[in-house]
Order: C-alpha cells, then sequence, then structure tokens
C-alpha cells in the first residue's frame, strides 16, 4: 500500500504555500486542443488570473522545462481524444522533449517550444476532423503506415496486412483521399521528417536512413516534391532558432 503519511509530509517541507494557476484555464486549454480550435488556445494563452506555475525544481529553467514537459504529454492526450493518431503524437512528444533537453537554454525558449508544440497539436486536430467520412479499411491501412513509418511501405504490404486486393486498395484509396496511397506514405514520411529537422539536430543522412529512404539524394528529391524546399532549407527556415515565423 502507498505511504499517504509519507506523501502528505512533503507538503510540509515547503517554505511557503501558494496558489497554482486555476485548474479550469488549464481545462480550458486542453479543450481548444480536443477541438482543434486554434484562436481558442490563443484566448487561453493571454488570460490572466492569480496564482503561479508550481516549482518543480531547485533550478528555475530545470523547473520550468519539466512543467513544459507534463503540458506537452497533457496536449499529446488531448490531441488524441481529438481525433490525432496517438503514434503522431507520440513521435512529436518524444522529438520535442529530446529538443528541449538538447538545445533550450532559455525560460522564453522554453516557452516558445511549448506553445509551438500546442499549436501544431490544435492544427492537426482541425485537419484530422475536416477528413472525409471514416473508412474501416482506409483507417487500418493509415494505421499501419503510421506503424512502419521507419520502412519501406509498398502497397502490396499494407494490402496483405489488410487481406485485401491491391487494386481494390488503391482504387478505395484515391477514391475516399484524392490521392495515391503511394503520395500519402510519402507525405506521411515528409511529415515526420520535417518533425525532426526542426526539433532535433539529426544529420540530414541520419533523418535520410531512420525513414528507409534508399539513399540521402534520394530523401532529397522526394523531400522538395513535397514541400518545395531541400531539408537543409526547410531546417534553416523553420528549425528551433525560427520558431517565431511558425506561431
Amino acid at each position: 500500500m502507498a505511504d499517504n503519511n509519507q506523501i502528505l509530509g512533503l507538503l510540509n517541507d515547503t517554505d511557503e504555500q501558494t496558489w497554482h494557476n486555476p485548474y479550469d484555464q488549464e481545462m480550458r486549454e486542453q479543450e481548444s486542443i480536443r477541438r482543434g480550435d486554434t484562436e481558442s488556445l490563443k484566448l487561453c494563452w493571454a488570460e490572466k488570473y492569480e496564482g503561479s506555475i508550481g516549482i518543480l525544481a531547485p533550478d528555475p529553467l530545470r523547473s520550468l522545462k519539466n512543467i513544459a514537459i507534463g503540458v506537452i504529454t497533457l496536449s499529446s492526450r488531448s490531441a488524441i481524444s481529438g481525433g490525432l493518431n496517438p503514434e503522431t503524437a507520440f513521435s512529436i512528444v518524444d522529438a520535442v522533449i529530446m529538443k528541449l533537453e538538447q538545445d533550450i537554454k532559455k525560460p522564453e525558449q522554453v516557452i516558445e517550444l511549448l506553445h509551438n508544440t500546442q499549436m501544431t497539436f490544435a492544427e492537426m486536430v482541425c485537419e484530422t476532423k475536416n477528413n472525409k467520412i471514416f473508412n474501416p479499411i482506409i483507417a487500418r491501412a493509415k494505421d499501419y503506415i503510421f506503424r512502419n513509418i521507419n520502412n519501406k511501405i509498398s502497397v502490396k504490404d499494407i494490402a496483405a496486412w489488410l487481406n485485401v486486393n491491391a487494386d481494390y486498395l488503391s482504387s478505395l484509396f484515391s477514391r475516399s483521399e484524392n490521392k495515391t496511397l503511394t503520395e500519402y506514405i510519402l507525405e506521411e514520411k515528409i511529415s515526420r521528417c520535417c518533425n525532426m529537422l526542426k526539433f532535433s539536430n539529426y544529420s540530414i543522412q541520419r533523418i535520410s536512413a531512420y525513414f528507409g529512404f534508399s539513399s540521402q539524394s534520394h530523401f532529397t528529391d522526394k523531400f522538395k516534391s513535397v514541400m518545395g524546399l531541400t531539408p537543409g532549407q526547410y531546417r534553416k527556415y523553420y528549425g528551433s532558432s525560427n520558431f517565431q515565423k511558425l506561431t
């Protein structure tokens, strides 16, 4: 059994008890992400209230990073509740926390990264909610792609896993999504690559290999065909030092 006295005793170690930021404000923020409501999320950030965020470490920067990790994790669950694919949400959290730990040195950078991540979740939920009518075969195909995003993926592989004809799957996907299954696979891979280019210091070659591209030049060609920029140009414009361009 849990030692309640031990836990409650920790409260006595605090020299001064202060009011925390209001729970209802936090819930409004998370509800905005769950609904994919970017304007409401901005209003939540601008709210004024009595109280302050907790202290989670003796060092102020470490404390703020710990708070950001908690809020980012909570925001990812709100996004999943809003319809975002869990694997996508988890991958974003992993990349952002790694960025937070390795590269962020100032409190204002922590807040900037936190808000950028929350806005990304809200925008992705909004996009998900605007998608076409649900089809279980399409949903399972997308789930296969998310689970195998780091590997080479073929239409035949997905069709075999779904136990359907490959031509039928291709036709169904194209009608439902207004793009081919091959195009969708590439776009999803590139989307993940964009996150790593934004939030990590991994080399372009390493990112290319991680997502199953045959070579760095092949990755560069495919990336540019989708994004209109090379991976190096994308990192230059949208990397961590340029978050203000994304918010």
